[in-house]
């Protein structure tokens, strides 16, 4: 079956739908909304890597916008590990992960074979070819946007609430938060959640107040600076 627009935009608007309000204080909203806030994220931010592809940019500024493009591959990955490492195990059983541990492993696949891509334009083995990253991703964004949604409905509030003790949940949050502080690369990881997050001033979580003056310190944006600035919300720094 082909993956149209239409379904696209369709899945986006349900992550959009369960991502919306404050940062919930009940655990039980917590986490599918915090889920439904990382997976919007990251939509948005490929969606800002998708929009270069037929521009200058991969040729006239390649180390940057290339440096952007591997980031959000990055991401997905750093994402799924934390879910595969602490989540599926904190939840299942009762919570089945099964098949989203199985889309996860169907999902690799082809976001290899873009990463690989990525990889060889910016060794000089291959040139930039827009119509090539885009079949590329035609291979991989279905699948992804359709794991997206369907891992939201998983973490149903009420189903979560029947089946799970509250400390388990609040459990597997610290223990997410622990692993990511060794994982996560912080000049690279936390600035594209940052700058994808819609300018919410409650997500991503990090260990200082985001507010409408100051998102994020200097030290960690500086760096790759320049990938930065294909983001949908940059910053002035």
């Amino acid at each position: 079956m082909v993956y149209t627009t239409e379904d696209f935009n369709r899945d986006l608007a349900k992550m959009t739908e369960l991502a919306r309000g404050d940062k919930p204080t009940d655990i039980f909203l917590w986490v599918q909304w915090e889920m439904a806030r990382t997976h919007r994220a990251l939509v948005v931010f490929w969606l800002q890597v998708r929009k270069q592809f037929s521009t200058s940019a991969p040729v006239d500024d390649a180390e940057n916008f290339l440096g952007f493009a591997k980031q959000w591959v990055r991401s997905v990955e750093l994402h799924h590990q934390l879910e595969e490492e602490v989540q599926f195990p904190a939840l299942n059983p009762p919570v089945d992960t099964g098949k989203s541990h199985d889309e996860h492993v169907e999902l690799m696949q082809p976001l290899q074979a873009y990463k690989s891509y990525l990889e060889s334009v910016s060794s000089g083995s291959e040139s930039w070819s827009a119509y090539k990253a885009d079949e590329l991703t035609q291979a991989f964004i279905p699948i992804m946007m359709r794991h997206f949604v369907e891992e939201l409905y998983i973490l149903d509030p009420d189903a979560l609430r029947k089946f799970i003790p509250k400390e388990t949940l609040e459990g597997m949050r610290q223990d997410v938060a622990e692993t990511a502080k060794v994982r996560l690369d912080p000049a690279r990881d936390v600035p594209p959640l940052v700058t994808h997050n819609d300018d919410a001033l409650d997500w991503p979580p990090v260990p200082w107040k985001i507010t409408e003056d100051f998102k994020i310190p200097l030290e960690l944006y500086q760096p790759h600076k320049g990938w930065w600035k294909y983001s949908s919300h940059p910053l002035e720094l």
